[in-house]
């Protein structure tokens, strides 16, 4: 255990890494966004003046609509009431994935104590589903991420969404405050253990009174620990929740990696589903365990219906790789194949489209789109609801086949006319992604 007398050398250092944090993430390249609403009020300012109830939202250029949302949070220790700052970044990725990013702010610790906080962050998501349609969101397909106490409240929020008791009353009521994904980074999730797994050269004193943590809860962590219980993320762990995927480095200074430990344990014994990434020789911070000199180092814990399995050196903590679990997560596929055939005759043709679902995640609605090379021009379609606009085409499920299980598939048929040639289209995408083509 640190010794006290430390601790405020140590909250130094950690608020200078949190700050240097910060700005590599303002400083990230612009976010390739259509559109970039900054400062919208979620809920009135509290105290007046303060930011903690502002969100900024990134909308991308292009890509199916509705879209998926990804909320982001940075971590602060709880100090700042200003968490939405580095929503670019994460804009600046997941924008051309076709993402929509919301970056939410919420009260630090010196403005109000837990849980106002995760009331914050509750009615932060309850606004962005209330206002869904005005952004063309999807509002089954929110997901959160963030960084230490950002991630703290994206397990919070994720494991929470039918906790009555941290709903709160402030901004919009009875609306849903549910996700459908989370995706945290090097998260605490039980505070009066953490002190116990400082790493054996030091650590912070979570136990001081002007600990990060205490600071949040109102009290020293350990005379508190009815408190406490509330604030731990690994509490409210079960079965139902929605699927979490979180990485820890194991030489992490600030937030023992043994938290995560802690949480995929609990997740495991709960029969969630999980996926946890621990990365040697990582410190604290997403530079750190995002460094490609450490792919193939890392070990992959996955837990899916009580059942656990393990990975060395797969998969790499990269974009792609958190996209991919996204996309698995809130059912839009993670890869497909599409068998295209026609029938044609002078000028006219009916074609027959399959789409097979090759992931290992069901898919739960699907836009199939395609541009067509030539002339063609569709007359007709069935088992979907199809929009043309010029050359590209958009093909919605028909609500009766709109679930497409693992390794399962769907049809349906178009008739079209052309003039000229009549090639088949070079790609189709669904729900964004590209599939593997095949001609009947």
């Amino acid at each position: 255990m640190h010794a006290r007398n430390r601790t405020a050398a140590i909250l130094g250092m950690v608020m200078a890494m949190l700050a240097t944090l910060v700005v590599s993430l303002v400083l990230s390249p612009p976010a390739r966004a259509d559109q970039v609403i900054s400062d919208i009020a979620y809920a009135p300012a509290q105290p007046a003046g303060s930011r903690g109830h502002l969100l900024d939202l990134y909308l991308p250029a292009g890509g199916i609509t509705p879209r998926p949302l990804l909320i982001w949070h940075s971590g602060s220790a709880w100090s700042s009431d200003d968490g939405k700052n580095g929503a670019a970044a994460i804009a600046a990725v997941f924008n051309a994935k076709g993402f929509a990013v919301a970056g939410v702010s919420v009260r630090s610790s010196s403005q109000a104590i837990f849980p106002a906080q995760v009331h914050d962050i509750k009615a932060a998501i309850r606004w962005l589903r209330a206002h869904a349609a005005d952004y063309q969101l999807d509002p089954n397909r929110f997901a959160m991420m963030g960084d230490s106490s950002g991630g703290w409240l994206t397990e919070m929020a994720t494991f929470t969404g039918g906790v009555a008791a941290l709903e709160g009353t402030v901004g919009t009521p009875g609306v849903s405050s549910a996700l459908q994904a989370g995706l945290a980074f090097y998260s605490p999730t039980d505070f009066l253990q953490m002190n116990a797994q400082n790493l054996p050269g030091g650590g912070l004193d979570h136990n001081s009174p002007v600990s990060p943590e205490s600071l949040l809860v109102g009290c020293a962590i350990q005379t508190c620990p009815s408190t406490v219980a509330l604030a731990n993320p690994v509490n409210y762990v079960d079965g139902n929740d929605p699927p979490l995927l979180f990485l820890h480095g194991q030489a992490d200074f600030l937030v023992p990696h043994g938290q995560s430990v802690l949480l995929y344990n609990k997740i495991k014994a709960s029969c969630g589903n999980a996926q946890f990434i621990s990365i040697p020789g990582a410190d604290h911070g997403k530079a750190d365990v995002m460094d490609p000199a450490r792919f193939g180092t890392q070990t992959t814990y996955t837990t899916t219906n009580c059942y656990g399995t393990t990975q060395f050196g797969t998969p790499n903590p990269t974009w792609d790789t958190f996209e991919q679990y996204l996309r698995g997560a809130l059912k839009m596929g993670t890869s497909c194949q599409v068998t295209y055939a026609t029938t044609t005759w002078s000028n006219g043709f009916t074609g027959s489209v399959t789409i097979r679902n090759t992931g290992t995640t069901p898919i739960d609605r699907w836009v199939l789109t395609w541009g067509w090379p030539g002339n063609q021009q569709i007359t007709a379609a069935w088992n979907t609801t199809l929009t043309q606009t010029g050359a590209q085409v958009s093909a919605r499920d028909a609500g009766h086949n709109a679930v497409i299980g693992a390794s399962s598939s769907t049809n349906f048929g178009i008739e079209a006319t052309y003039s000229g040639t009549n090639t088949a289209p070079p790609e189709f995408r669904l729900n964004g992604i590209l599939c593997a083509r095949v001609l009947g």
